[in-house]
């Protein structure tokens, strides 16, 4: 094999360009400031900035801050984009770090909180400013705790025997619109009604519609349920199985065979008081009976599963499916965060300044779906249920490099695919 090397610099990952002219396009540096503040007036990167910095290294593939000196060469040719080092998003993120809150519970345990007022505002506004979710539409907000394991010396042990944080997300569409940080021992139940209201104003303030909710039992709270109805919200909340709703299952005659994925089950609707209301509100159920070992909580040789729901128009096996979708919509996106945008890789020692990477990193995948709902549009091989890696091969992946030619900058790149409904008109 003969090699012949020429000692000239050609970006590797020249789809960066285009990405970085988009946001600068979109206004992202400005939205960030409007929510998160201005640096210090020495300081030589704002918070978009090195948000953005962020964003980049993911979509080279990196998963570490260090590489920012990876991306530092890539782009050492740009005429109009610098690269900070690893320190200096350190120091930035020092700066935006908030005190976390301790509060002592019954049996000895303490909860630990920390969030970022501006972060969560700054969420449901890229939302809607990079027009992820428009005005005109009506949305389910999914509302669901992620364990996120690490060795951090603030982490605590999990229900899954874990250490690590358990920070909740309240998403629509796989969106994150807010979210709360908190160490692995505090449930995500634990002040849920607070988040799920302030969720709701924000997205109100940004004129995004929010109809229907859908949680796990976490959300099975009586407060929660009737805070949902007073904003005529359509609900799907996994109900908790008391014996009085058990006993009413097993009464039951209606019981309807139906097909649920690949297992054929039987579902029927009921009108039950819960919470020790007199108010009635419609549990739907489905069971099976499960091959192998029963669990004590299975009856006559059936395993029960009810959800109650304010949903009056759909079936019983309709509104199983419907908070199903769970599965896909509100929580497939914490796979994305973990192995796409690095929270699965935490980088810092504390729960402090671990929530604002956190953060950016939620920021860095809304743009990675802003990028790839506007590109997906105009190139063909750009897909925009692209995962991140699928992205970097097909997109970001181009050779290109930067020259002066008469008395102005063009990116020169070298490939077959065709990216001129980028810059064409």
């Amino acid at each position: 094999m003969q090699v012949q090397q020429k000692h000239t610099h050609i970006q590797s990952f020249g789809g960066l360009n285009f990405v970085n002219d988009y946001l600068i396009q979109s206004g992202f540096e400005g939205i960030a400031r409007e929510q998160l503040g201005e640096r210090n007036i020495l300081a030589r990167y704002s918070y978009g900035q090195l948000i953005r910095q962020l964003f980049f290294i993911s979509l080279m593939g990196g998963d570490t801050l260090d590489e920012s000196g990876m991306l530092k060469e890539q782009l050492q040719d740009h005429p109009g984009l610098h690269i900070s080092s690893a320190d200096t998003i350190e120091y930035a993120f020092q700066e935006l770090c908030q005190k976390t809150k301790k509060v002592s519970a019954k049996g000895g345990i303490q909860h630990q909180i920390n969030e970022h007022a501006g972060f969560n505002k700054l969420l449901p506004i890229l939302c809607s400013r990079l027009g992820l979710l428009s005005a005109e539409d009506n949305y389910m907000m999914d509302y669901d705790g992620h364990i996120v394991e690490n060795t951090k010396h603030d982490n605590a042990f999990t229900y899954k025997k874990t250490e690590g944080y358990y920070p909740v997300v309240c998403s629509i569409n796989k969106l994150p619109v807010y979210m709360q940080n908190r160490n692995g021992n505090t449930p995500e139940s634990y002040g849920q009604m607070k988040i799920i209201e302030k969720a709701f104003n924000q997205c109100k303030e940004n004129n995004i519609t929010v109809d229907s909710f859908r949680a796990d039992a976490c959300c099975y709270e009586k407060k929660t349920i009737q805070y949902l109805e007073s904003e005529q919200v359509t609900y799907y909340i996994r109900a908790e199985k008391s014996q009085r709703i058990l006993d009413a299952l097993i009464d039951e005659p209606d019981w309807e065979p139906a097909t649920l994925g690949y297992r054929n089950v039987e579902v029927c609707s009921i009108e039950e008081k819960i919470f020790g209301q007199n108010k009635c509100r419609r549990i739907v159920a489905y069971r099976y009976k499960p091959s192998g070992q029963l669990s004590i909580e299975d009856v006559d040789g059936y395993r029960y599963y009810t959800i109650v729901t304010s949903d009056a128009k759909h079936t019983a096996l309709q509104c199983i499916e419907i908070y199903n979708q769970r599965g896909c919509y509100g929580e497939h996106h914490f796979k994305e965060l973990d192995y796409d945008f690095g929270w699965n890789k935490l980088p810092f020692g504390s729960m402090e300044m671990n929530t604002i990477y956190m953060y950016a990193m939620a920021i860095a995948y809304l743009l990675f779906n802003a990028v790839k709902t506007v590109y997906s549009n105009k190139l063909g091989f750009v897909k925009s249920e692209m995962r991140l890696k699928n992205f970097v091969l097909h997109f970001v992946t181009l050779p290109a490099k930067w020259i002066k030619t008469g008395r102005r900058w063009v990116l020169k790149i070298f490939t077959k695919k065709i990216y001129s409904p980028l810059w064409s008109p």
